[in-house]
């Protein structure tokens, strides 16, 4: 039978190294584009070109895409069987490969293998629960070796505190840490430009550092020094209004983008009412028809209500009573990930001028300083609570998510991938 050569790329020195110290427990922390993915991939493929079976872990399934597709390219010539939407391989070499999530921390129970490769394991919120209950019992048969590997996140995790610390209590682990800088192939002064945006972020996500903000504000770079002052509307200049659609209270928040500087200039807050009420007060305020309104806010407003008159989506009230086009309905089909918009709202402070009228915005001023995050960085609301239901925070990340995630990934001003306008077909 003729030899067929799986290439793989070439690992640079830090890669090579956790090869060569590796112990049957391991654990890896890096900066993002460390090379992460090109290691797990070596950390696959050698033990199933050997005939052996892997498992691999990863918080959610959209999360092990991109490494099983390049998976099945490498190894293309080899596959006997493929299984795409269960994620399994099993080569000619009798080697297999099972992928799982960690949505459901019973994934892989029941199974053996050679080795258990945990991606991301700082995004996975059943952690824990995974490893102690399920893939560790999976190692036992074949006596197999586990791998941990991720970029970290904020907070004091269990992979933090536990797994990256075990080596100090048993000689079968080994933890590293590296960051961005020790991938030779990126250039230095890209990852340096990365600390523009956020410092915290930067220590973070770049050097690997453990960055706890969990007791911080949500929004740990405002200053209400720097931030908070006077802000005149501009009837000149669009109109960018973000609504929350909670029962109570109702919400929007109103900014403008003038002369490279973000302003939040008034806030809308109405207890025991409803959209109808909330739309005729902007009204009152803006006018009925203004051809510069732009509006996004809470996704979940698409979905029809019980709460509206006819059983209509939020959108489409507030379309009808504001007289807009589609093209002025600026709203996400999904909201932001909580520490995608944190991320976003903390460089905008820490790097771009942001002024909040002091008098007209004072539940959005209140949020910026006293909400919080939880461990797993979500936002911590107290519905019963008046004072920690974040409901002015929501309306300000919802509206930098659409019209300033340009300010992070350099997209066009309206992205249309978070952008939906068909109102009028869709319902």
């Amino acid at each position: 039978m003729s030899e067929i050569l799986v290439k793989l790329h070439k690992l640079h020195k830090a890669q090579q190294q956790i090869l060569d110290e590796k112990k049957r427990f391991n654990v890896l922390k890096c900066g993002r584009q460390f090379g992460k993915t090109d290691l797990s991939k070596e950390l696959v493929i050698d033990p199933m070109l050997d005939g052996k079976k892997v498992g691999y872990w990863y918080p959610t399934y959209k999360d092990g895409d991109k490494i099983w597709q390049e998976l099945c390219f490498i190894l293309h010539d080899v596959i006997s069987k493929k299984d795409s939407q269960l994620k399994k391989l099993t080569l000619i070499t009798g080697g297999t490969l099972d992928m799982w999530t960690m949505d459901d921390p019973n994934s892989g129970r029941g199974f053996t293998y050679h080795r258990a490769i945990i991606d991301e394991a700082e995004k996975a919120r059943h952690l824990k629960d995974s490893w102690e209950q399920t893939i560790r019992a999976t190692l036992l048969f074949h006596k197999g070796d586990a791998w941990f590997l991720s970029t970290p996140k904020f907070g004091q995790t269990y992979f933090k505190t536990t797994l990256f610390k075990n080596e100090l209590k048993s000689e079968n682990w080994k933890s590293w840490k590296f960051t961005s800088f020790d991938n030779p192939f990126l250039d230095p002064a890209e990852i340096e430009d990365a600390q523009k945006l956020d410092e915290l972020v930067f220590q973070c996500e770049y050097m690997a550092e453990d960055v706890d903000v969990t007791q911080r504000p949500f929004a740990y770079a405002f200053n209400e020094a720097k931030h908070v002052g006077k802000c005149e509307y501009d009837p000149n200049n669009e109109l960018l209004l973000s609504f929350d659609f909670n029962i109570e209270p109702i919400t929007c928040i109103a900014g403008q983008h003038i002369d490279d500087e973000l302003r939040f200039i008034r806030e809308f807050k109405l207890n025991n009412s409803d959209i109808y009420a909330l739309c005729d007060e902007i009204i009152a305020t803006y006018g009925h028809y203004n051809p510069l309104y732009m509006i996004t806010g809470d996704a979940t407003g698409r979905a029809r209500s019980a709460l509206t008159i006819g059983n209509l989506n939020y959108y489409r009230i507030i379309k009808q009573k504001f007289d807009v086009t589609d093209l002025q309905m600026k709203v996400g089909k999904s909201n932001p990930a909580v520490s995608d918009s944190r991320v976003l709202m903390n460089s905008l402070f820490q790097n771009y001028k942001v002024v909040i009228d002091k008098e007209n915005c004072p539940g959005f001023i209140y949020d910026l300083k006293f909400v919080e995050v939880d461990e797993h960085g979500d936002i911590k609301k107290d519905r019963s609570s008046e004072a920690k239901k974040a409901d002015l925070l929501d309306c300000g990340r919802y509206l930098e998510n659409t019209f300033f995630k340009w300010f992070i990934k350099s997209l066009q001003k309206y992205p249309e991938n978070i952008v939906d306008n068909n109102f009028d077909d869709e319902y």
